[in-house]
């Protein structure tokens, strides 16, 4: 086993540790209440016409944003590796996904401003499983992910939340 790959294999290990934390402390019924129903309709409905409307109105129940929110920064901080984390919603009627909460600066799946994605096969496999699952580093991209399950009241699996972590540090602001 090589080096990175034992420091890979620790960081997943950390933010599995992360995500157990996370599947059992985030409510289901909150995150996936946090984008309002109108907002919603505005992102599985997109208008090419006019591409900026999904977030122009983007909106969100701000006391559930933010409950969700300081509870994902205090559990990436659990953690001295720097955490990044997403929470993932599904898009009604749809193969797609959007963030509802992110916070951090690396993300595997998001990209700023994006509205929605194609759901990812590792995230399709979350929502179906209802286990956490690991994505270890690529070739191309050196952060660890684990997406955890988020259950409603009925057990279902309502999100799933990203937690990434680059496997080194960030480099000083002078280099």
């Amino acid at each position: 086993m090589t080096e990175a790959t034992a420091n890979a294999d620790a960081l997943l290990a950390e933010l599995t540790r992360l995500g157990e934390i996370a599947a059992g402390i985030l409510d289901g019924e909150e995150v996936k209440r946090i984008i309002t129903e109108r907002a919603m309709h505005y992102i599985a409905n997109p208008k090419p016409e006019h591409r900026y409307l999904g977030g122009d109105y983007f909106d969100v129940d701000h006391e559930l944003f933010g409950r969700t929110k300081r509870l994902m920064i205090r559990i990436a901080r659990l953690s001295d590796a720097q955490v990044s984390t997403s929470a993932w919603v599904p898009v009604p009627g749809q193969a797609k996904v959007t963030v509802a909460v992110h916070n951090g600066v690396r993300h595997r799946y998001y990209d700023f401003g994006q509205e929605s994605a194609e759901t990812p096969r590792e995230m399709q496999e979350a929502f179906g499983t209802g286990e956490i699952v690991r994505v270890a580093p690529e070739s191309d991209r050196a952060v660890a992910t684990v997406l955890a399950p988020v259950r409603d009241s009925l057990g279902e699996v309502v999100a799933v939340i990203e937690l990434t972590a680059p496997l080194e540090g960030q480099a000083p602001a002078w280099s």
